[in-house]
């Protein structure tokens, strides 16, 4: 039996052989609306934003909203295409590997998505990575203008890197995760504290953390001013014009003045003012989410939705300078053996489109600037903090070795060690000892 990419491809050719005749229907043999296949899979650890609906409630309903578009050039309609969505928990069919279902080599990848007819592929940006040598994703760089530059001036700069390769684009994003500040705003109203904004620096953070902490007559804390930990510390880091390493050499830069400083700011909100819990991981979830006082204020990366708390969101308060770190997850990819690319393409663009009014944050600039009225439940305020949080956005790293010892500088943190240790944890760490 002819696969469905056979059969497309077949009926080109056919049409390519009939142009000497003369025919009065000249697209006698192609197909009027190109059928695609695209595939996803569950997205690790993905917090689906507003609604917390599943991620594959999530892709049907961008399907659903994709092929209402009857107007765009980019919808199924006037883009001439047609697109069904396959979903598998696991990949499918001979290549399944019972000990590691979430993961194909890409040699075995590139055969299932040849067994599947796939079109599109749901990736995120470390599979982009393994898969970038082994042609099995298209580079997208064909459709974008000269050196890509419609990518750069249609997306937020964080958000395509994770998905670049060699200085190619594979993949294109769905959703922005930006660090932003969530705070309880009756909360705020009730003790009497101005709802936080781009006025806001570290000391006024400290400030009014001070305010918001709520102190039983023993000195315990009742409920926490602020949240600081749950999505690290890169942003005291940059706000403080410091690195964790050099860029070309990978020597650690924990040492030097500027993160020395943005270390001892951290640690002394957790430990001299006493206004931010030392908590991680279970705890910290324990702590938004099954205490009767969440903190006040939160750090966070997806919006904290809590049923009985009004939590509003904000822009970063600014340390030397405004930086904000974001992450962005999943992309969607060409897969390279598309017999219908620019169909593929237009359904790719189409599908971001779509995504935009689901999304956590929006990745496109253009999506962006109507998000107001695709969210009605922002306030003004919060969508400027959006924006401002996008176009201020730095990605956060990628790299395994910075993470564990991000990891190991906040478990010093937590306990209490000096500075000095907290430094010596990260550096040794970072070098891998």
């Amino acid at each position: 039996m002819l696969s469905r990419r056979t059969l497309i491809g077949s009926t080109a050719v056919l049409a390519a052989g009939c142009g000497g005749l003369d025919l009065p229907f000249p697209e006698f043999g192609t197909p009027k609306i190109t059928p695609l296949t695209w595939v996803s899979r569950p997205v690790p650890n993905l917090n689906t934003g507003p609604g917390m609906t599943s991620f594959l409630q999530q892709l049907q309903r961008v399907e659903r909203s994709l092929s209402e578009d009857t107007e765009s050039p980019i919808g199924p309609t006037r883009g001439r295409y047609s697109l069904t969505l396959e979903y598998y928990e696991t990949y499918a069919g001979s290549y399944s590997d019972p000990e590691s279902p979430h993961f194909l080599s890409p040699k075995h990848l590139a055969e299932w998505l040849k067994e599947v007819d796939a079109d599109l592929i749901t990736l995120w940006s470390d599979e982009v990575r393994a898969l970038e040598n082994h042609g099995v994703l298209l580079p997208l760089d064909q459709f974008g203008g000269a050196n890509g530059e419609d990518f750069e001036r249609e997306f937020f700069a964080p958000v395509l890197e994770p998905y670049r390769e060699s200085g190619a684009l594979y993949a294109l994003p769905l959703n922005a995760f930006p660090l932003m500040l969530y705070y309880d705003a009756d909360y705020f109203a009730q003790v009497g504290v101005t709802p936080p904004d781009r006025s806001w620096d570290w000391d006024v953070l400290v400030e009014n953390a001070l305010k918001l902490t709520e102190r039983g007559d023993d000195g315990t804390v009742e409920r926490w001013g602020l949240e600081s930990l749950g999505e690290a510390i890169w942003w005291a880091l940059w706000q403080n014009e410091a690195e964790m390493a050099d860029v070309l050499t990978s020597q650690c830069r924990l040492q030097e003045p500027p993160a020395l400083e943005a270390i001892e700011f951290v640690r002394g909100l957790i430990h001299s003012h006493r206004v931010s819990p030392p908590a991680l991981g279970a705890d910290r979830f324990e702590l938004l989410y099954n205490s009767p006082r969440p903190p006040a204020m939160v750090y966070s990366t997806f919006p904290l939705d809590l049923i009985h708390f009004n939590y509003r969101c904000a822009v970063l308060p600014m340390g030397k300078v405004r930086s904000i770190p974001v992450e962005t997850y999943p992309g969607i990819a060409i897969v390279a053996e598309t017999a219908a690319p620019e169909a593929a393409y237009a359904a790719l663009r189409g599908l971001v489109r779509s995504f935009q009014q689901f999304a956590n944050v929006p990745v496109e600039k253009e999506a962006m600037g109507r998000i107001g009225r695709i969210r009605r439940d922002l306030r003004p305020e919060e969508v400027a903090a959006m924006q401002q949080s996008m176009e201020l956005g730095r990605l956060l790293p990628e790299s395994e070795t910075q993470r564990t010892a991000m990891r190991s500088i906040l478990d010093a943190l937590v306990r209490g060690d000096d500075v000095a240790a907290v430094v010596n944890q990260g550096c040794t760490a970072l070098y891998g000892a």
